[in-house]
C-alpha cells in the first residue's frame, strides 16, 4: 500500500515538474524531467537545485546548450585528453570539485566521461553534489546513463537464465554482474529491495550446487546484512566457516556481523582467535581489524 501511495505520489511531482520545465518556470533544460521521473526523490531534487543556480547565476554565467549535454549522442568521446592525466591525478581529482577552477573542475569531469565513467561512479556522485552547474548536469546524465545501460544487460541477464536455470555459467555471469550494480549504490528505494531479494535467491542456488567461492560467500554475507537478514547471515557465516575458516573474509565477514548486532565483546573475543590460529591477514584486513583492535 505505502509502495503504491509513493509511486503515485512520484508520479505527480514528477509531472509538475514536466509542467515546470514546458512553462519555464523551471529554468533547467526539457531532458531533465528524465532525472526527475528515473531517480526518485533525488531527481527532483537536482532538478530544483539546479533551477536555483541558474536562476541566481550560480554557474559563472555559462549557458549549457542542451546539444552539449547530451550524452547519447556520445560528445564525450570526441574530447580529446591526456591519457596520463587521470592517473597523474588519483588523489587530487575530488578536491578539485572543491579547489579548483570552473574550467578545470570541467575539464576533469570530461576526462572521466571519456575515459570510463564506471570506473568513478563514486566521484560522479559527489560531483552530483557540486556547486558548478555544468559539472552536475554532466555527472548526473552520466550516472543515469550507467543505470540503464545495467538495466539493459540485467533483463538480458533474466531472459538467459529463465530459458536456461540450470546454466551454471549464466548463473555465475549473473550473481557477478548483479553483485558489481548493487555495488554501484545507485539503485535506490524499493528497485534496491527488489535486486538485493534477487541477488540472495539466486547466490542461494549458487552455494546449493557447492560451487561458491569465499568471495561468493562474502557477498552473500554482505547483502544479508544490507537488508538486516542477520538469522540468513548467520547460516552463512556457519557454513563459510566449515568451507573457509583459514580465509580473512571469513573473519572480515564475522566482524561485521557481529558489530552490526552490537556485540563488542564478541570482536574483542574473535580477534583473539585470530591472533591464535595465526591467520594470514593482507594488509587491507590488518587495517580493518587495527580499527577494532584500537
Amino acid at each position: 500500500m505505502w509502495t503504491i501511495l509513493l509511486l503515485v505520489v512520484h508520479l505527480i511531482v514528477s509531472a509538475l515538474v514536466f509542467l515546470g520545465i514546458r512553462s519555464e518556470i523551471l529554468k533547467v533544460h526539457n531532458y531533465m524531467f528524465f532525472v526527475a521521473l528515473f531517480l526518485p526523490f533525488w531527481g527532483v531534487l537536482t532538478v530544483l537545485v539546479l533551477h536555483f543556480q541558474i536562476l541566481f547565476r550560480a554557474d559563472d554565467g555559462i549557458d549549457v546548450g542542451v546539444e552539449k549535454l547530451k550524452l547519447e549522442s556520445e560528445l564525450y568521446k570526441s574530447v580529446t585528453i591526456d591519457d596520463g592525466k587521470i592517473a597523474n591525478s588519483t588523489v587530487p581529482i575530488e578536491e578539485a570539485l572543491v579547489v579548483n577552477s570552473a574550467k578545470e573542475r570541467r575539464s576533469i569531469i570530461m576526462d572521466v566521461l571519456n575515459d570510463n565513467p564506471k570506473e568513478y561512479i563514486e566521484f560522479l556522485q559527489k560531483a552530483g553534489n557540486n556547486e558548478d552547474t555544468e559539472v552536475v548536469h554532466y555527472a548526473v546524465t552520466a550516472m543515469v546513463e550507467i543505470s540503464k545501460e545495467n538495466d539493459y544487460k540485467l533483463q538480458d541477464f533474466e531472459r538467459r537464465y529463465s530459458l536456461d536455470p540450470e546454466n551454471l555459467q549464466i548463473l555465475t555471469e549473473y550473481t557477478d554482474f548483479l553483485w558489481s550494480c548493487l555495488s554501484q549504490n545507485l539503485m535506490q528505494g524499493q528497485v534496491e529491495v527488489l535486486n538485493r531479494h534477487l541477488f540472495s535467491t539466486l547466490m542461494q542456488k549458487k552455494l546449493q550446487l557447492k560451487t561458491g567461492s569465499v568471495a561468493d560467500f562474502k557477498h552473500a554475507v554482505e547483502n544479508e546484512l544490507k537488508q538486516k537478514n542477520y538469522t540468513a547471515a548467520s547460516v552463512l557465516l556457519r557454513q563459510m566457516r566449515t568451507l573457509y575458516d583459514d580465509k580473512e573474509d571469513y573473519y572480515l565477514c564475522r566482524i561485521d556481523y557481529l558489530a552490526s548486532l552490537g556485540r563488542g565483546e564478541d570482536i574483542k573475543a574473535l580477534l583473539k582467535e585470530i591472533n591464535k590460529k595465526h591467520v594470514y591477514l593482507s594488509s587491507t584486513a590488518k587495517g580493518a581489524l587495527a580499527f577494532w583492535e584500537d
